[in-house]
């Protein structure tokens, strides 16, 4: 039997809309909110979980649960992986983080502090601890940087000697002759000097003796440092008239550079 048409219109006489045989409804305008009453959400026939929210006591809130092989979230449990999903990269820092809580408490970090500031007037004692100062082997001692005010390394030698460098410059040669034997002389008159580079002659045949004062090169009392012929002493001094020399044989002696 067929079924009766019928027309809805508003009070202006317009047409109320359908779309699919649905009626279409709008809300009216001005209106805050629509109270529609309970929902009940369900997912595959069964109703979604909720229990009480925080937002106020009478409130519920609508709990979800991730599925436990989630591609991002990995299965719970999974092994630490630093770079995997992401229960295996909590469980990556949370192992991390015990290792370091572990091996670190304040008393170690303490105890590493005193170990690297001393203070002042401290006396150094065997098995006393502390950080180690690099320094870069080179050599041939040439910069290392190519730009001036950049920071560059402290660099040794091959024999793991620190360069450094003094203020000492300019220089000019001397000759000593000891007359006689058993007598000891000025390197030279008063000199002004900041260091002194001696040598024995290559051809001396006796021994010289450098020192200060009273300086005797005889090998059984020989005081001071002995030379033999060709050997060099270097030693800092601010004046020419404080060395003194003495030789075994007459008319042997020394070659000296000093440096101002």
């Amino acid at each position: 039997m067929p079924h009766p048409k019928v027309k809805i219109s508003d009070n202006s006489g317009n047409e109320v809309a359908v779309t699919s045989n649905a009626l279409d409804v709008n809300i009216a305008s001005g209106t805050a909110d629509i109270d529609i009453g309970d929902v009940s959400l369900l997912l595959d026939g069964t109703a979604a979980d909720y229990g009480t929210g925080n937002v106020n006591t009478s409130g519920r809130t609508l709990r979800v649960t991730l599925a436990s092989d989630d591609v991002h979230f990995g299965a719970v449990g999974a092994a630490a992986d630093v770079d995997g999903v992401i229960h295996g990269q909590l469980r990556y820092i949370g192992n991390s983080i015990a290792d370091i809580s572990g091996g670190v408490t304040q008393n170690q970090l303490r105890t590493s502090i005193e170990y690297t500031i001393k203070s002042s007037g401290g006396q150094y004692t065997e098995g006393d601890n502390g950080h180690p100062s690099w320094a870069v082997r080179n050599d041939t001692l040439a910069s290392l940087v190519s730009v001036d005010n950049d920071y560059a390394p402290l660099q040794v030698n091959a024999s793991g000697a620190l360069y450094t460098t003094h203020g000492i410059t300019g220089g000019a040669d001397g000759v000593t002759v000891v007359s006689s034997a058993g007598t000891h002389v000025e390197l030279a008159s008063s000199t002004a000097c900041k260091k002194v580079d001696i040598q024995a002659q290559t051809d001396n045949t006796g021994l010289i003796a450098v020192g200060f004062d009273a300086v005797d090169a005889t090998e059984a009392t020989g005081t001071g440092v002995i030379l033999y012929a060709g050997d060099t002493y270097s030693l800092e001094i601010n004046n020419l008239n404080l060395i003194y020399i003495d030789s075994t044989v007459s008319g042997e002696g020394v070659r000296y550079t000093y440096f101002t």
